[in-house]
């Protein structure tokens, strides 16, 4: 089966402030119109946004949804292949085929921790605009998404079994596991006591491939000074110094920030 990541959502009260930090930092583009916004109507004006490769959908929070990465999807050859070996070999995961009004996904499912991912097909009636297309190339892309898990083997097997992401054999923390589509990474960390936030299973950070650390660095002093409100979250230091060590574990990144919702992000070359 062909299988690419190709999409990211998270929930947000800011949408143009995300916006803009993606566009500004990674030069994220449009490629949809008509997202739903916070008063439930269809905005012309807002979009999935992408990188070339992974379309990012900046959703409307709403109540009783969690702030910060909800959900992310991959693109595969034949969605009904995908869903028989869901049934087949995980007959108790659940999914759901309800999202016609969505402009990537036809069917929404879940891995073994409960994390929520989407596939599509090109060819689907729903799927449409910028994700009908191949994409393109450009110097700042997102290269991994990392999930935390108990049993980091269990969720690997899953993703193998089911979508034939490939193992990758690299340098990394003690339990993770890495798989790939052949472009972006999927990493499987595993959960530890060190710091609250790697008790939970289920989305921990996202990373981005960039043509430089420094210019990039720099790039996010300047967005901070002129658009205060884009500025990216410091990780690290005080409480905090716990999440910085368990971000410097991953083997992928080279220097650890937020987005402006506290989305944690890293960079390398």
């Amino acid at each position: 089966m062909n299988t690419r990541i190709r999409h990211l959502a998270t929930h947000t009260e800011r949408y143009d402030t995300e916006f803009k930090f993606y566009q500004a930092i990674f030069g994220m583009k449009q490629i949809t119109t008509g997202l739903v916004d916070e008063h439930g109507k269809s905005n012309p004006e807002r979009g999935h946004i992408s990188d070339g490769v992974i379309g990012l959908a900046l959703l409307a929070k709403r109540p009783g949804s969690q702030q910060g990465i909800d959900h992310f999807g991959f693109e595969v050859d034949d969605v009904n292949e995908a869903v028989d070996r869901l049934n087949r070999f995980y007959p108790e995961l659940l999914h759901t085929r309800a999202l016609t009004y969505v402009p990537f996904a036809g069917v929404r499912a879940q891995d073994p921790t409960g994390t929520q991912f989407d596939l599509s097909q090109k060819g689907q009636a729903n799927v449409r605009e910028g994700y009908l297309t191949d994409g393109w190339e450009q110097p700042r892309w997102l290269n991994h998404i990392a999930l935390r898990a108990r049993k980091p083997e269990e969720v690997a097997e899953f993703y193998t079994k089911v979508l034939e992401l490939k193992g990758v054999e690299e340098a990394g923390e003690e339990g993770s596991i890495t798989l790939t589509d052949g472009k972006v990474r999927l990493i499987i960390r595993r959960c530890h006591n060190g710091y609250y936030r790697s008790l939970r299973q289920g989305f921990d950070h996202v990373g981005f491939k960039v043509e430089s650390v420094e210019k990039t660095k720099q790039d996010l002093e300047k967005l901070a000074a002129a658009h205060p409100e884009c500025a990216p979250k410091k990780v690290g230091g005080g409480p905090q110094t716990g999440l910085l060590k368990d971000l410097e574990a991953c083997p992928i990144g080279k220097h650890y920030f937020a987005d402006p919702d506290g989305v944690l992000l890293d960079i390398c070359e």
